[in-house]
């Protein structure tokens, strides 16, 4: 099956909700934005600053080209599926997890030890909206406005900032998120 398919597949069996995410407790999957704005390559969630087992986690997350079109997930894009179906975002190589700085609109979104608190549980929903569990009225969010070329791929990757806000069908292109694996 073509690779560029399984993400709308998968979103459409999240949005009708008929087809089972079940991953082995290993198995590591990509959160995307379901559309890919200005980036044929798509948008991942992303340790912001550095590539790879390189990548600085204490600099937070950001929105960023997916690594997929180089037919691997790489570590810092790479999230373990089976904690996804709990809400839990944890990025298994670092043995961090996905934190609001705080519960509340225009948070950032950081990396911190998993302690399933109330600032590290997210639900991704039959809409893709991924909000935050205690404040489910805030999505995660792709800056619409802000974004920045880097210095590698061809073509060269792009990058936007991350943050809590307020869930809106105007936004829903920088809003709606999949769970996207090879």
């Amino acid at each position: 099956m073509n690779k560029f398919l399984i993400p709308n597949i998968m979103t459409l069996g999240l949005l009708i909700g008929t087809i089972p995410l079940a991953h082995s407790a290993d198995a590591l999957v990509e959160i995307r934005l379901i559309d890919d704005i200005d980036e044929s390559r798509g948008y991942c969630l992303d340790v912001a600053g550095g590539q790879g087992t390189e990548a600085p986690v204490e600099k937070g997350l950001q929105a960023h080209t997916c690594y997929d079109y180089t037919g691997g997930l790489l570590e810092d894009q790479s999230f373990a599926a089976a904690l996804v179906e709990e809400g839990q975002f944890k990025i298994s190589y670092f043995d961090v997890c996905m934190t609001a700085s705080e519960p509340v609109s225009g948070s950032a979104l950081m990396l911190a030890e998993c302690e399933n608190t109330d600032t590290q549980m997210f639900s991704l929903g039959e809409d893709g909206n991924l909000t935050l569990q205690t404040n489910p009225e805030l999505c995660v969010t792709a800056n619409s406005t802000e974004k920045k070329e880097g210095r590698g791929g061809t073509p060269v990757h792009v990058m936007r900032p991350l943050s809590l806000q307020p869930c809106s069908d105007d936004d829903k292109a920088y809003q709606a998120w999949s769970v996207f694996s090879l």
